[in-house]
Order: structure tokens, then C-alpha cells, then sequence
């Protein structure tokens, strides 16, 4: 075998296809199903399960395809170290939350284009859990993350800033506190967000009990259906800050002694290229000018 075999592999599994592989990588099929041939013949037994005139990755392809990941990433390294070490290339992958990319991050994107516009900037929005997990699997090479501080053994995490948070209510809602029954609806990010739990926390410790609740993965969404007055929510208030100058949302603050923080984070042992570095120090550059 040889690291043609792991790429072939790889391909397919990403792509879902032999056929599709085979034009991804400009092969001949009979090139794409002999590599996966002689790895199978390597390893004495299957890595794809034969279904009809479909091919489904099995349980031990699953396995090899994790290291082949590895692998290729350690091979990508390996053949960038012929490049310009001084100077930023190459592709990063970083995962920000949906509010942080739109309302935190673009001067920090804007910056680091104008210096270095041949890097490619793959921008994931997810929730933080999803982000960490991303990190570990090396899905992401870097992540904005907003919660509660938290450490983890596998990766390194360093807070930029606190995120001043608050529960947001529509201009004409009456009063300006929270009771049961309510008469709105409770605007929710999506399970697995840090501050949904945090809202669904409050509302239990004032005895409240969200009988009309939506969900959505879009805080945009959200702030557009509290200004049709259809519901309430708690969101950073960065999100609704020109609209509570503009007198059509208000906010009931989130006062804590644990609050949500913007942090930066990233693998222990993920070699920080040129491209990542650079990019890690604007951004606390930008946020610790923020505060």
C-alpha cells in the first residue's frame, strides 16, 4: 500500500462513491476499485459492505478511515513544510457561533484578508459542544467558543471576553419582569447551545414553565420574531443592541458571577501553522481592545 490507497479510501467514504471519487481525484474507476483492492487484500478483510449496487463503509472501514484521516493530515504537514514558513498559506478551518460571526468578527476577518488574502477561510457555525468535538476529531483547526468557562485536557482554552447577556423582550411587552403564565412564546437556540440552558435554568427558578416554545438554530431568526412581538428569549445583547437604542426591544440584564464567555480554543497537540497563528493573534488582539 502507499498513501494513494489512504487518499482513494478517504475520497470515498467522503464522497459517498467510487464513481464519485474517481472524478474527484481524476481516476479511472478501475484505478479507484483496484486501491481498494490491494488495501482490502492488506488488511484481509472488507472495508465496504456490498449492498445491491451500493457500497456502505463497514465497521472496520470507520476504523481505518479515522487513521487514515491522521495520516493524510500528518501528510499535508509534512509536504507544507516545502512552502514559505514565514508567511501565512494554506487553508484554516474555524467554527464561530452564528451572533459572534455577524456581530464580533468580521474586523478580525477584515484585517487578516487585507494582510494575507491567499489563505482560504472555512467558516463553521455550531454549537459549542459540536465545536469541541470538532476540534478533537481535527475537523476544526480553531474555535470561537461562547459559554461558561470550562476547561478541557484535550484542548487549549483562553477567554477573550465576557459576553453581556439578557433575557430580550418585545418593546410593547408589559412590565418588565417575568411571570407565569406567559403570554409570549419562548424563542430558544437550539439543544446543545450553552444559553439555552442557562435560559431554561432562570425560567425554572422563577416557577415558570415554557408551554409554547420554538426552536431555531438562528439567532437572526430570533431577534426578527421578537420584533414581531411573537416571543421572548435570552441572547447576547450584542444581537438586539441597535434596537434597544432604537426603543424596540428591551432587555431584563443577566446578572452573574459565572457569565458567558467569548474564548478561544484549539487542539493541545495540533501543530499551529503560520496561517492559525496569525489568525489567533488578531483575534485577541481585536477582543482585548473590545473590553
Amino acid at each position: 500500500m502507499d498513501i494513494r490507497h489512504f487518499k482513494t479510501f478517504k475520497t470515498i467514504v467522503d464522497v459517498g462513491s467510487f464513481i464519485k471519487a474517481a472524478g474527484v481525484l481524476n481516476y479511472a474507476q478501475s484505478s479507484v476499485t483496484s486501491h481498494i483492492q490491494a488495501m482490502e487484500s492488506f488488511y484481509g478483510q472488507p472495508l465496504f459492505d456490498r449492498i445491491g449496487k451500493r457500497v456502505v463503509v463497514n465497521a472496520f472501514g470507520k476504523e481505518v478511515y479515522q487513521q487514515a484521516r491522521t495520516l493524510l493530515d500528518a501528510w499535508d504537514r509534512a509536504c507544507d513544510l516545502k512552502q514559505d514558513m514565514t508567511r501565512p498559506s494554506g487553508k484554516i478551518r474555524v467554527g464561530v457561533p452564528e451572533s459572534t460571526m455577524l456581530y464580533r468578527f468580521s474586523p478580525v476577518l477584515k484585517r487578516y484578508k487585507q494582510l494575507y488574502p491567499g489563505v482560504e477561510i472555512i467558516m463553521v457555525n455550531a454549537a459549542c459542544p459540536e465545536m469541541r468535538g470538532a476540534l478533537k476529531a481535527g475537523e476544526l483547526d480553531i474555535a470561537l467558543l461562547l459559554e461558561q468557562e470550562r476547561t478541557d485536557r484535550d484542548l487549549l482554552i483562553e477567554p477573550l471576553m465576557a459576553e453581556p447577556m439578557g433575557i430580550v423582550l418585545p418593546g410593547d411587552y408589559p412590565g418588565n419582569e417575568l411571570t407565569h403564565p406567559l403570554d409570549h412564546a419562548v424563542l430558544c437556540t437550539e439543544k446543545g447551545c450553552s444559553y439555552r440552558k442557562i435560559f431554561m435554568d432562570m425560567l425554572a427558578q422563577k416557577r415558570i414553565e415554557p408551554e409554547n416554545i420554538i426552536e431555531t438554530s438562528s439567532v437572526e431568526v430570533i431577534k426578527r420574531y421578537i420584533l414581531c412581538g411573537l416571543g421572548i428569549s435570552f441572547l447576547p445583547t450584542i444581537v438586539v443592541s441597535r434596537e434597544i437604542e432604537q426603543d424596540l426591544v428591551r432587555t431584563i440584564p443577566w446578572q452573574t458571577d459565572d457569565p458567558v464567555l467569548l474564548q478561544i480554543a484549539r487542539h493541545k497537540g495540533k501543530w499551529v501553522s503560520p496561517a492559525m497563528a496569525e489568525l489567533i493573534k488578531l483575534t485577541k488582539k481585536q477582543f482585548s481592545e473590545t473590553q
